[in-house]
């Protein structure tokens, strides 16, 4: 019996420390979100939905980071589907994500010209709401506010969708003088058929006149890396030279030289 008491109380001792431990993290997390909203000279940089989206949203798609002396601190990521507009935001400290506030907002019901009861998607209330919390890779907590929405399937892998963000703005944001350099319409100097154009950090291929393909692109140690979404093809390409009337890339595969004349 003493030892059966004694295994008793070791037991509620490690679940309080442990309870307390956690009611401590939670406290520190409240207070990084509350530091992260209180910046006031964030530099905020953006992805346009086809760098971040595999398919087009119903009714538009916008992602936003938000920095403080070079580093994310916050991503809200808005995505409008057929009923409803997500709104999802990631919170960061020392490059780790700590907070994810996610919520459902359907739109709200209008009468048209016609009399007819139709959706205004520019009014919306949240129908449902979640909320969690991590440290070190792993969720500590979650609070969920309402009732989800039967015809949108919640989120789960929020870990490793905000850590593919984070890479794909991180990306933009420490090579931005170089992607800022390689926008616009460059056309191939050896077949004046031929050209690309840079928008963001999508790359858009013309051959003969005429669309061929778009890739998504990442640059590494000026290395031009393009890719198609959900293939695993890669091309990559050392930037040799860009400036505003010439851009010249040599394939690392083939060892080809390509030179584009800038036009647009």
């Amino acid at each position: 019996m003493k030892h059966e008491l004694i295994i008793f109380l070791t037991l509620c001792i490690t679940y309080s420390a442990l309870g307390q431990k956690k009611e401590e993290i939670l406290v520190d997390i409240k207070d990084q979100i509350e530091v992260i909203d209180g910046y006031i000279e964030f530099e905020t940089f953006y992805l346009d939905p086809e760098e971040f989206l595999d398919k087009m949203a119903d009714h538009g798609a916008e992602l936003n980071g938000y920095y403080e002396h070079e580093r994310l601190k916050k991503i809200v990521r808005k995505v409008g589907t057929r009923t409803a507009d997500i709104i999802t935001t990631f919170y960061f400290w020392n490059n780790q994500l700590i907070y994810v506030n996610y919520r459902q907002r359907p739109y709200l019901e209008a009468t048209n010209d016609s009399g007819q009861r139709i959706l205004d998607y520019s009014n919306a209330f949240t129908k449902y709401e979640s909320k969690h919390y991590f440290r070190d890779d792993k969720e500590i907590e979650k609070k969920q506010i309402g009732e989800a929405l039967d015809n949108i399937e919640t989120e789960e892998e929020y870990i490793k969708y905000a850590n593919k963000m984070k890479a794909l703005l991180d990306n933009k944001f420490y090579n931005r003088d170089m992607y800022e350099s390689l926008q616009g319409k460059w056309l191939f100097i050896q077949n004046t058929e031929d050209f690309i154009i840079f928008e963001g950090t999508i790359r858009f291929n013309f051959y003969n006149g005429k669309f061929a393909n778009r890739l998504k692109t990442r640059i590494e140690d000026n290395v031009l890396i393009c890719f198609f979404p959900m293939d695993d093809k890669i091309y990559r390409y050392q930037i040799e030279n860009v400036n505003e009337d010439v851009l010249t890339l040599t394939d690392l595969f083939s060892k080809e030289e390509f030179v584009y004349a800038k036009v647009e």
